[in-house]
């Protein structure tokens, strides 16, 4: 029965329980429960908000009032990629307004593919726009600069003379005195410089696909008091670069030059690394007349007209001669078709002091070494006997060849202390197929007895030497043992 008294029990029940709990409010000055982000000191969020894409950087403006200064206040790491903007002409415009809004100071810009109307009167009024941002006070203190543009024209790989490629414009060196690193790629750079830059903290420096006369190229050298690094690749109208520093330490080269030319490392007293990321098209020419402490160089291939070091010279890899030996190179990387003993083992009589060496077997190079000298016991072979410590194959398949290739530096190589077999990836690496290949290696007759013979495979589907990270022991090593095993 329902009344007062059935209802006295129901609000007896709702007094004991207490008040009616309500949902709590969100602090507004961010506490525990909180928005904990914004906690953050100004100089923290200001290091966030610089490390986002830039769109998403200067939206962080729209999250709260106490946000809205610190993207202007930030240091500017500007990346005009697709994602600043889809429409690659209007990103022009995007960049302008970004450089407007921020005063800096700008830390890196980033733009790689920048891309002009080809109609003439909008093709100057897209290079005077991009010319102004080097004059914005945002870039005045600029770091890292990525710069590169988009061919105007392309004639396709039978057609590559009528490549068209847009200039560089000179007000890139309006911050010269506080650049640290340098990537220009697909420009043709100024006959002249006036007045000369100076680039006195400049570090890394590479120039891709450019077109450049030897006096300029000479000029910005000459101008980078610190250079650690060089990067060069399709160097395009020029006959001859010519090379002189003294603070320079690592030279990269891929396809140096699209027809012949010649690189001329004429002072170098800091180089250690010579690197061939990609082996040449058949018409460059590399000459090291002074480089006292170069101890890592290749890849060397056949494919390479000519290289000289130190008065050895090297045509299609076949040496002049041994009397000149390098003794300062310490690892060496040699490329070949196929494996061919003579002739690495007469290149290996030119490097005596050798201690690692990478031999890279790949089908797609054409170029072979012909009438070599054979290998002749009576006159032995002195970083064999005393020197080479660890030998690399890579793309090892197995097989005769290969096995007869590997074996005679398990007999001969006196001090080696590792032989890796970088296996090919068609290989299926199995117990059997190893105890097969230690004993056609005829392991038990090694001639060093500390040799640990290990298999494994690449940790990529294709061979390339590692210039990205310039802090590495060994820029040739790209291989993870990922299924080796010792013997």
């Amino acid at each position: 029965m329902k009344g007062p008294a059935a209802a006295a029990p129901a609000r007896k029940r709702r007094a004991s329980a207490g008040p009616r709990s309500r949902p709590q409010k969100r602090p507004r000055d961010g506490g525990r429960d909180g928005d904990l982000i914004s906690n953050l000191p100004d100089a923290v969020l200001g290091t966030i908000i610089s490390l986002l894409p830039t769109k998403d950087g200067a939206r962080t403006q729209a999250i709260a009032r106490r946000w809205r200064p610190l993207w202007r206040s930030s240091p500017l790491n500007l990346d005009a990629s697709y994602n600043l903007h889809r429409d690659e002409f209007k990103r022009l415009s995007v960049v302008s307004r970004v450089l407007s809004d921020h005063p800096g100071p700008a830390r890196c810009f980033a733009f790689r593919f920048i891309r002009l109307h080809k109609a003439k009167k909008r093709f100057a009024e897209d290079a005077a726009q991009i010319s102004s941002w080097f004059h914005s006070p945002s870039l005045r203190n600029l770091q890292e600069l990525d710069i590169g543009f988009d061919l105007l024209e392309y004639g396709g790989h039978e057609q590559t003379d009528k490549e068209k490629r847009c200039p560089l414009p000179p007000s890139v060196f309006c911050s010269a005195s506080t650049l640290v690193v340098v990537s220009i790629s697909s420009c043709d750079f100024p006959r002249k410089i006036a007045p000369s830059p100076n680039f006195p903290l400049l570090k890394q420096l590479k120039l891709w696909r450019v077109s450049i006369s030897d006096d300029v190229f000479s000029t910005v050298l000459s101008a980078c008091h610190v250079l650690d690094s060089l990067d060069l690749s399709e160097i395009r109208e020029v006959s001859c670069l010519r090379i002189s520093s003294p603070t320079l330490r690592i030279i990269v080269i891929c396809s140096l030059f699209h027809g012949k030319g010649e690189l001329l490392i004429k002072e170098a007293p800091c180089l250690e690394r010579l690197l061939l990321s990609y082996p040449g098209l058949g018409g460059e020419i590399i000459r090291v007349v002074r480089a006292p402490k170069l101890e890592m160089l290749g890849l060397l291939s056949p494919s390479i007209s000519e290289i000289e070091i130190a008065n050895t010279v090297f045509q299609g890899l076949i040496p002049s001669s041994s009397e000149n030996p390098i003794c300062s190179v310490k690892v060496l990387a040699l490329h070949f078709s196929s494996p061919d003993l003579g002739a690495v083992l007469d290149i290996l009589r030119c490097f005596p002091c050798l201690e690692k060496l990478h031999v890279i077997w790949d089908d797609s190079t054409k170029a072979e070494v012909k009438n070599m000298r054979q290998y002749e016991p009576l006159d032995p072979i002195n970083c064999l006997e005393s020197h080479l410590k660890v030998l690399v194959l890579t793309n090892y398949k197995g097989g005769e060849e290969d096995v007869g290739f590997a074996k005679f530096f398990v007999l001969n190589a006196e001090v080696v202390k590792e032989i890796n077999f970088v296996v090919c990836k068609k290989i299926d690496i199995h117990k059997k197929w190893m105890t097969d290949q230690l004993r056609l290696l005829e392991v038990e007759n090694r001639a060093s007895q500390d040799a640990r013979l290990k298999f494994g495979r690449s940790s990529s589907w294709y061979y390339s030497v590692d210039t990205q990270d310039l802090s590495i022991a060994d820029p040739f090593s790209n291989c993870c043992f990922v299924d080796g095993v010792d013997a």
